[in-house]
């Protein structure tokens, strides 16, 4: 009797992968009707071969064993849920033949057969030859990746139309202690200024504990909730050059079959209040997610997840029936078998930073001139949750770093695809680095210089930086955990800086 009941429990995922292989978006009671069918079904077949082949008394318990296969489906089912491993009806399709080739070995074969150990044991193995089969499917998938794309004429003209319009500056002579460290707010992480730094936009918990929008005027110290209104938890606010627009990541759209889902939403960020609820953006299963205002606003470039791989992609905003679209989505940079993310455009134009890497380990930060395609290194060590800033005409450049803090931060950063979806579910706005933490600040074609935050570069790890225009003074997102939770805090460093006006100086 025991194992009959194993076989239709293992017949259970084969149902459930079926029906998901066939119709991706059937209705809940279709998915457990299928369960429900997978287990007789399997059953079924078990019982019928160990009627014909009767002349063992193990028969049942050989088929047991066999059955455990099946179990791979629970595998390939939570990989698909996270946008990685083979399509479901081909994984589904080779899985049936296996196992039907293994019924079949196991009709004849004689012999002790062993208990529940056993095919605890086979199922386990056929788990773990599934998520194997789930990574290395993704993971060779996305090593072949194609290469970043060309610059097209139209871009680089642009780019050197919104550069001639941009006054270059002074770059700032700064010791490495800064003046002073000034307390901002006792919450809030990712911070971004506006292009005149008079308006900070940063996410922080509000009432019913999730993540929102908020706003701080610089002058008046005001602090206003801008997304409290809406659903979900919204985080990374990415403001236009003049403020008048905000970009941001929400996962107000996951569902139970699409956990990991985010999407991109557009809200107006000026007057005291927002005017109307936000506007949707992007329509697309799996993470879109770390949007960026290019510079002129009419550009927006984020993360995109596709099959397990990551992509950074670019697409203009239109208006049209009524609202605001995206145009046509332009992949920029391929991050292969990594998770990848933009970071910061130069008001320039000219250089989009970029992270890649495993997000629960210090990352790879490059810059990407948007007019030759090239990259350049510019450091190893940064905080995959955190954001970073350029300053005044792209010349100058401010990015946290941090070490790992998590055992997964041990995997390497080619399987940024595998770890990128636990990041974003399990830790939330949890720890995911340690100190020593910090700021490096300087010219964009190199890792810059740290500052000396003293006894603040303890209070714990970075959440981002927001330079201010003239690269003299920034925000520090921070965070940490203590005896009461999680604990968050904006701080604003000042450079002891000297650059005599109209004179470039290096840092």
């Amino acid at each position: 009797m025991l194992w009959r009941a194993w076989c239709c429990l293992a017949g259970v995922p084969l149902g459930i992968l079926a029906v998901l292989a066939i119709a991706p978006d059937a209705a809940a009671w279709t998915v457990e009707a299928g369960a429900l069918a997978g287990g007789l079904a399997l059953l079924a077949i078990v019982w019928l071969v160990a009627r014909r082949r009767d002349d063992d008394p193990d028969r049942g318990r050989h088929l047991a064993t066999t059955t455990g296969l099946a179990f791979a489906a629970w595998a390939l089912l939570a990989g698909r849920l996270f946008g990685i491993g083979p399509p479901l009806l081909a994984s589904g399709a080779a899985l049936l033949v296996l196992l039907a080739l293994a019924i079949a070995r196991a009709a004849w074969r004689t012999g002790p057969a062993g208990g529940p150990g056993r095919w605890a044991a086979v199922a386990l193995g056929a788990l773990l030859a599934g998520v194997a089969t789930a990574l290395a499917w993704t993971g060779i998938g996305a090593a072949f990746a194609p290469a970043p794309a060309a610059p097209t004429p139209p871009q680089i003209d642009a780019v050197y139309d919104l550069d001639a319009r941009v006054v270059t500056r002074p770059l700032p002579r700064c010791a490495a202690r800064p003046a002073r460290i000034e307390p901002l707010l006792d919450r809030g992480a990712h911070p971004r200024y506006t292009a005149d730094a008079r308006v900070l936009w940063f996410d922080a918990r509000a009432e019913g504990g999730r993540r929102q929008l908020h706003r701080l005027e610089r002058e008046s110290g005001a602090v206003q909730c801008w997304t409290c209104g809406e659903d979900g938890n919204n985080r990374y606010p990415a403001p236009t050059e003049d403020g008048a627009g905000v970009v941001f990541e929400t996962d107000r759209w996951a569902t139970p079959r699409d956990p990991a889902n985010t999407e991109l939403h557009l809200t107006g960020g000026g007057g005291t209040a927002p005017e109307f609820g936000s506007r949707r953006l992007t329509v697309s299963p799996g993470p879109d997610e770390r949007p960026l205002f290019g510079p002129g606003g009419g550009i927006v470039a984020w993360s995109r997840e596709h099959d397990g791989r990551y992509d950074v992609v670019l697409a203009p905003i239109r208006s049209g029936h009524g609202g605001v679209l995206l145009g046509r989505t332009r992949p920029l940079l391929p991050g292969g078998a990594a998770w990848t993310a933009p970071l910061a455009w130069s008001p320039d134009a000219r250089l989009l930073l970029l992270v890649q890497g495993n997000p629960l380990r210090p990352l790879e930060a490059l810059t990407l001139d948007m007019v030759t395609g090239q990259t350049t290194w510019v450091g190893g060590d940064f905080p995959g949750s955190a954001t970073a800033s350029f300053g005044g005409d792209g010349g100058w450049l401010a990015l946290p770093f941090a070490t790992r803090a998590r055992v997964a931060g041990l995997l390497p950063a080619w399987l940024g695809f595998a770890v990128a979806p636990l990041a974003r579910l399990g830790l939330g706005d949890g720890l995911r680095f340690e100190p020593p933490a910090g700021v490096r600040a300087g010219e964009p074609w190199g890792e810059g210089a740290p500052i000396d935050l003293g006894e603040d570069a303890a209070w714990g790890e970075p959440t981002g930086v927001a330079l201010e225009p003239d690269g003299r003074a920034f925000v520090l997102g921070q965070r940490r955990r203590t005896s009461a939770g999680i604990e968050e805090r904006l701080v604003r460093v000042v450079l002891d800086c000297a650059s005599p006006p109209g004179v470039a100086s290096g840092a």
